[in-house]
């Protein structure tokens, strides 16, 4: 990711400035840093900001000097120094870190508290985040936050992280995921000065501070290091910020939606849209390998489903894919991609967008996505109430694959009136006279049925119409599960 993620602080003696920022560069080789680096301690002009809490160290017995890490498979270099390794976005990186602690934070500020509104007056107030900057400064993102000190002025010190990048759209687009991860690291340096300050609290009472006054205050304020108590804190920030720049620039991959897109009219031909499925881009031959072959077809249908998963476990994952439990789908995508094709036919043609298909990023797996596929090397949740867990093993038998299916919850004694001719129509499909091509054609006939009764429901204005609609229509008690999914996606 194209940006410098800086940590900044609030002096109390020499005011706003950044003490840590770390940045990409690739290309770049070790010399070429040293280089830069002996560049950066020539720049620093006599009598600049010396004191501890101005400035960083690896430990307490060594300097500030840069600290280097880099991703082989990339080939890219994360940097982390007092100041950036180009003079100009070290400017940007100043002229920011003074708009993030001073008049760039936010007032609905946050407290630990009980839960009813009530602080600890700990100075753990979190400051949310703020989006600011332009073209010519570079734009912003900062999370400003409280770290307690009890030798401090208002026992607290005021610092700041910012992520600094010339690509507004991008640094938005990415604003969850860094809002996420950044949270946490405040929280993890919150969580260090609370340990400090209680031990200080043990040596030192409050009524002891309180009779002092301001004797107690020290004439140079303390660094992040004797604050944590983490003699390698900023080694840690420099693995935390280089990890969210390595993430940050996989967070948006290349893929491809086919059909309208949400925002357009819907076409105007007699002739349905192609479906709408998300795919990652690395994919998308499989995927038209399927479609663009009109003899597949027959291939793809709830047949196959049938054949890949335990006997138990069809009627399971057709209940979730219907009453929207999450299924998550492990495996490599050339194993993967025909089960999901097949999963695409439970769902009316605008839910099919809720699938995600080869997902690239963790992030995929908590978003509004409620059918997704991803690789072995992603990280997943483990399977609950509402996560379906479907792992596709290595192992073979017969050429056939082998999956482990997990799902604690058990399915209702009634199932929905929909599930219930799915499977008919699945059992019929045994008989030679009824080929899987007259099963998919029957598969599409129930879900646009239900489709129509669920678009006819949501035009109902008050509850006693609705009920008499859904007497009409033939919906009982066992189908709402149902109504609830697809109510909130069709209209």
């Amino acid at each position: 990711m194209n940006a410098v993620i800086a940590l900044c602080h609030f002096c109390e003696a020499h005011g706003p400035c950044a003490i840590f920022c770390t940045q990409t560069l690739r290309d770049t080789k070790i010399e070429d840093l040293v280089n830069l680096e002996q560049q950066q301690q020539q720049q620093q002009q006599p009598g600049q900001k010396s004191c501890s809490a101005c400035n960083y160290t690896l430990g307490r017995n060594n300097s500030n000097a840069s600290i280097y890490s880099k991703d082989t498979e990339s080939g890219a270099t994360f940097v982390s120094s007092k100041l950036a390794t180009m003079q100009e976005v070290a400017n940007l990186v100043k002229q920011a870190a003074v708009r993030s602690l001073s008049c760039e934070i936010n007032s609905n500020r946050e407290r630990h508290g009980d839960g009813k509104g009530n602080g600890n007056g700990n100075g753990d107030g979190d400051g949310g985040f703020v989006y600011f900057g332009d073209s010519s400064r570079g734009h912003i993102l900062s999370h400003t936050f409280r770290v307690c000190d009890l030798q401090a002025r208002g026992y607290y010190q005021l610092f700041s992280i910012i992520v600094l990048m010339k690509d507004k759209y991008f640094l938005l687009n990415t604003k969850p995921f860094l809002a996420e991860h950044l949270r946490k690291i405040s929280l993890e340096l919150q969580a260090g000065a609370q340990r400090t300050k209680a031990t200080e609290e043990l040596n030192y009472s409050a009524r002891q501070r309180r009779l002092s006054g301001a004797q107690f205050l020290m004439p140079t304020p303390r660094s992040l290091l004797e604050l944590t108590g983490e003699e390698h804190i900023f080694a840690q920030l420099h693995s935390h910020f280089a990890w969210i720049l390595l993430a940050g620039s996989r967070f948006l991959t290349e893929h491809i939606t086919f059909g309208n897109l949400p925002w357009l009219p819907p076409q105007s031909s007699g002739r349905p849209p192609a479906q709408r499925l998300t795919y990652n881009s690395s994919t998308l031959p499989m995927i038209q390998m399927y479609e663009d072959d009109p003899e597949q077809e027959g291939f793809f249908s709830l047949r196959h489903i049938k054949k890949v998963l335990p006997k138990d476990d069809f009627a399971t994952v057709c209940y979730c894919a219907l009453t929207g439990v999450k299924i998550i789908v492990r495996g490599a995508p050339e194993r993967t991609v025909l089960f999901m094709m097949c999963l695409k036919k439970l769902l009316p043609e605008p839910m099919q967008k809720l699938m995600r298909i080869d997902a690239q990023h963790q992030h995929s797996i908590s978003s509004e996505y409620k059918i997704i596929s991803v690789s072995n090397d992603i990280a997943v949740p483990i399977a609950s109430s509402s996560v379906f867990r479907i792992d596709f093993l290595d192992k073979h038998v017969n050429g056939n694959d082998i999956v482990s299916v997990k799902w604690p919850a058990e399915l209702p004694r009634k199932l929905p009136d929909l599930l219930v001719k799915l499977l008919k129509a699945v059992k019929a499909v045994e008989e030679k006279t009824f080929t899987e091509l007259v099963l998919n054609k029957q598969t599409k006939v129930l879900i646009e049925e239900w489709k129509n009764k669920v678009i006819c429901l949501n035009h109902a204005k008050s509850g006693s119409v609705q009920a008499k609609l859904k007497k009409v229509l033939g919906v009982q008690p066992q189908d709402q599960p149902l109504l609830n999914y697809w109510s909130t996606h069709l209209q």
